[in-house]
């Protein structure tokens, strides 16, 4: 590679992950867009992949147990010493060196089917492992999906002030005319200027309450610091949350679906394994051994290649082990694997007992929210219309600053109301959907900020 090409290829890389930040700043995170990339960048999912690659090395080396072990040897040996002569009864120095090679192998026949019990054991602890990272993942979708929707609600909650903000603004605008002219006293010009800065003070509040919301879900995708993050105003409208799934069909199919029990039946067939496992070490195990081996000394007086080929050795042969006597090892390795088995069992029923708990509860709220959602709607309709008709007053003269004050409260509390249960009522049904194995999605396409 030329010198121009390496300086190319190193700028690339060098700016690689400043690409990769100014991408996600170009762009407007929609709901589905977040889960994404929550679930491929958590640190939570992270680890359980990790240990679900683990599980799948532990799989193979169970595997690999069943074949054969083969081992080489080699050594060579130099000894200096002295020795009587039996014939002379003369003690001689003598030198001698030796040297051994030799391969060896080994081969289990039968150990008490133990090694197909732990290789059906691995799989299964591979299959929880599965399990436990589809639960992690679970996890943090359910959090970006109300970090988002706590973002949204915040957004329109700008709108309001903003609305307000501007009604007061052109309120303002008449009093000052009509002071000027001598139409109203300075004491209600200043309380109109108090309440237009009240509702200015109200957006700044508003904003940032958005740019909270909006940071805490940046921090849940676990983006970098520096990268601007916006999100798409996917706003929910009434007909996102008009259908409530019945609850006991969202329990059916969660049960399918998620693998909140799944995870606790995988130990219990875990259990299994292992009491069998335990049952099986008090069985003999059977297995076949086989080396080839040569040697040389100088002791002898044929040469170097005419000993390793003379002094060639083959053995074969098979070994059984019986165990007679473990310290009661085995005997209570079956008892904790029986107790683990009934205790995957009470926490299956239990886990089953909060999921119909937590489906119960979602149910609920999305019921008692969404009829709240119609009333407050009608509510915030009708409070808007009286602050218009107050307005209105105020502006002949009909109405005081204070009743004027207190028409404003009343609608913004309305307001508000209709905007909680609308966002509390998408969020219930949105979780209702996801314990039925339905991933949230964005309801609409709108702007971003």
């Amino acid at each position: 590679m030329s010198g121009i090409n390496q300086n190319i290829m190193r700028y690339f890389l060098f700016i690689l992950p400043f690409l990769s930040i100014q991408a996600i700043a170009q762009s407007k995170w929609s709901l589905t867009d977040c889960i994404n990339y929550a679930i491929q960048h958590n640190i939570s999912v992270k680890k359980t992949e990790l240990n679900q690659q683990t599980a799948e090395i532990n799989l193979n080396q169970a595997k690999d147990n069943r074949l054969p072990t083969v081992s080489g040897s080699a050594s060579a040996n130099l000894n200096n010493g002295s020795a009587i002569n039996q014939i002379s009864n003369e003690r001689v120095s003598r030198r001698t060196f030796s040297n051994n090679f030799g391969v060896s192998g080994s081969v289990p026949l039968y150990q008490g089917n133990k090694l197909n019990l732990q290789i059906d054991r691995s799989k299964l602890l591979l299959e929880q492992n599965e399990l436990y990272v589809q639960e992690a993942k679970n996890n943090i979708t359910l959090s970006v999906l109300e970090a988002y929707l706590q973002a949204l609600y915040s957004y329109e909650g700008i709108a309001v002030a903003k609305n307000t903000a501007s009604s007061s603004a052109e309120e303002l605008k008449q009093a000052q005319i009509k002071f000027a002219n001598g139409a109203i006293a300075k004491l209600s010009l200043a309380e109109i200027e108090t309440r237009h800065a009240n509702n200015e003070y109200a957006i700044i509040q508003a904003e940032n309450q958005y740019a909270n919301r909006v940071l805490t879900l940046k921090q849940l995708l676990e983006l970098p610091p520096n990268s601007d993050f916006a999100i798409a105003l996917d706003l929910p409208n009434d007909e996102d949350t008009a259908i409530i799934p019945n609850k006991d069909e969202v329990f059916a199919q969660a049960k399918e679906t998620l693998p909140n029990l799944k995870i606790y039946q995988s130990q219990q067939k875990i259990a299994e394994k292992d009491i069998k496992i335990a049952k099986a070490g008090v069985l003999p195990s059977v297995s076949l051994q086989a080396g080839v081996n040569t040697g040389y000394s100088n002791l002898n007086s044929l040469g170097y290649a005419t000993q390793l080929d003379s002094n060639f050795g083959q053995t074969i042969g098979a070994s059984l082990n019986i165990p007679i006597f473990s310290q009661n090892k085995n005997k209570n390795n079956v008892k904790l694997a029986k107790l683990t088995q009934q205790q995957s069992v009470l926490e299956e029923q239990q886990a089953e007992k909060d999921l119909y708990a937590k489906i119960e509860t979602a149910w609920q709220n999305a019921t008692t929210h969404q009829a709240q959602q119609a009333a407050s709607r009608t509510a915030r309709d009708n409070a808007k219309l009286a602050y218009d008709l107050a307005v209105k007053k105020h502006e002949f003269g009909g109405l005081t600053n204070t009743e004027l004050l207190v028409s404003q409260n009343a609608y913004l509390t309305a307001e508000q109301t209709y905007l909680q249960n609308k966002y509390m009522s998408a969020l219930y049904v949105q979780l209702l959907k996801f314990y039925m194995g339905v991933l949230p999605l964005a309801p609409s396409q709108g702007g971003g900020m």
